[in-house]
């Protein structure tokens, strides 16, 4: 994953309280870096053995030894019973990465920010790196390694080029963002939104503004925090700041007010902030929030708004994040890659606001985890599309018929429910009619982005 300046085995022994089993004089071997798979390890990494439910790390210890690995953290037990000599054993390696990332990321006095929220995470980080790149080297997570070992690895990569980090923390357990704060050592903290995303873990909306507040816990006096006020419960959430407070808004008076909004016919944002004018290049209200939060990251690590602004204009979004596709005359927002209540809100309020000539379409898939809250949740969902300039429904899943049955109460006629994925996509085959504007959107374990290429359109 990367070379680790001036880290050596013993420091890795030391950070782990692990026991070395090697012959060799640790403190003489210099790892280049960490795998926790032996598919992509590179000679002279450590390779993590972590145990899981399909899958044990500790099976793979001949291949990552083969493919050259310099030792292997394993479990003790796993130490006793492998032939393997260069091994770290420790209480357990999932932890244990955790305990070295912490042990390296305190060699660099950067800073370091951290991002969480129910929903517009990566895309937020993502136009932060865009914003702190014109002026700074900056590490981003990349893609969405945001859990508990995709942290660690993505600190791994720090190096003396750095000069700045920019962390997405995701969670699905209480005190999960606690853990994920100690071991990145945030010092600018970012919460972009509250929602019921994962309440199957957190049960209730309120559970999920307690877990994401494990940040601002953790933020001491010297840091600062940048919350979006016009959230109802990130406005409740302020009083927990103990450092500075940056607050974004749109509707709420705040310092980062972006101010007279207009959403053009494609749905790109355009707004001023503290007199400077910002034209996006991707859709949704929602993005101006993220860009507004990009924007005030960018300021409290003294990049001009002029510069945000710029940056921002020119950022396109990632894969599957509210791309806009045209195919046939036919115009489609593929926002497929998850979904929660409030993403699926946005999304709608999106699709309702971009001017068409033919007929607005949602699309639409199951919303996972959100235990039980999950039928009401989808019942809301149909009642969303209804009351929204949207023309027709089309359902995906197994609570498709609870969605419809929403989407009917709120007046929408033209509403079908499908099980079946192709079943879906041959009604949509022909449905569809040139100046015509879907939405796709639905879960990542339902693969929505399935239809997308079926329907001819290039990602």
């Amino acid at each position: 994953m990367g070379y680790m300046e001036g880290l050596t085995l013993s420091d890795v022994i030391e950070s782990t309280r692990g026991h070395w089993t090697g012959r060799d004089n640790p403190s003489a071997i210099v790892p280049t870096g960490v795998s926790i798979d032996t598919r992509t390890l590179k000679p002279g990494e450590i390779f993590f053995a972590l145990p899981g439910e399909k899958v044990d790390g500790h099976q793979f210890l001949d291949a990552a030894f083969d493919r050259g690995a310099c030792a292997a953290v394993v479990i003790r037990s796993g130490a006793r019973e492998s032939r393997q000599q260069a091994l770290i054993a420790v209480d357990a390696p999932d932890l244990a990465l955790g305990d070295l990332a912490r042990f390296y990321r305190r060699r660099f006095d950067i800073p370091v920010i951290g991002i969480t929220g129910s929903s517009g995470k990566t895309t937020t980080k993502d136009m932060v790196a865009a914003v702190l790149s014109t002026r700074y080297r900056v590490l981003a997570t990349q893609g969405n390694l945001n859990n508990r070992l995709g942290v660690p690895l993505t600190l791994f990569k720090l190096s003396a080029h750095c000069d700045v980090a920019v962390i997405e923390m995701g969670i699905s357990e209480r005190g999960g963002l606690r853990y994920l704060c100690e071991i990145a050592q945030p010092t600018i903290g970012m919460i972009t939104n509250i929602g019921p995303a994962h309440i199957e873990f957190f049960g209730s909306v309120e559970g999920v503004a307690k877990a994401k507040g494990e940040l601002l816990e953790y933020l001491d006096e010297s840091s600062m925090t940048i919350l979006n006020l016009d959230d109802l419960f990130l406005s409740k959430e302020r009083a927990k700041v103990k450092g500075r407070l940056l607050g974004i808004g749109i509707e709420q008076i705040c310092q980062f007010r972006g101010e007279g909004l207009k959403l053009d016919q494609k749905g790109f944002g355009h707004f001023s902030l503290q007199g400077h004018s910002f034209h996006l290049s991707i859709p949704g209200k929602h993005n101006v929030y993220n860009a507004l939060m990009a924007a005030t990251a960018g300021w409290a690590l003294d990049v001009p708004l002029q510069d945000a602004a710029k940056a921002l204009e020119n950022f396109t979004l990632t894969k599957l994040r509210s791309q806009v596709l045209e195919h046939n005359g036919i115009r489609m927002i593929n926002d497929t890659y998850n979904a929660n209540p409030a993403s699926m809100r946005a999304a709608l309020e999106t699709l309702s606001q971009i001017e068409v000539d033919g007929r607005r379409i949602a699309v639409v898939g199951d919303m996972r985890e959100l235990g039980a809250m999950t039928y009401d949740a989808h019942r809301e969902l149909g009642r969303e599309v209804g009351n929204r300039q949207i023309d027709a429904l089309f359902a995906l899943g197994d609570l498709a018929p609870v969605v419809v049955e929403g989407g009917r109460e709120a007046g929408i006629d033209q509403a079908w429910a499908y099980a079946d994925r192709d079943a879906l996509t041959g009604a949509l085959q022909t449905y569809l009619k040139p100046g015509d504007l879907m939405l796709i959107k639905g879960s990542r374990s339902i693969a929505m982005e399935r239809i997308v290429t079926a329907l001819g359109f290039e990602m």
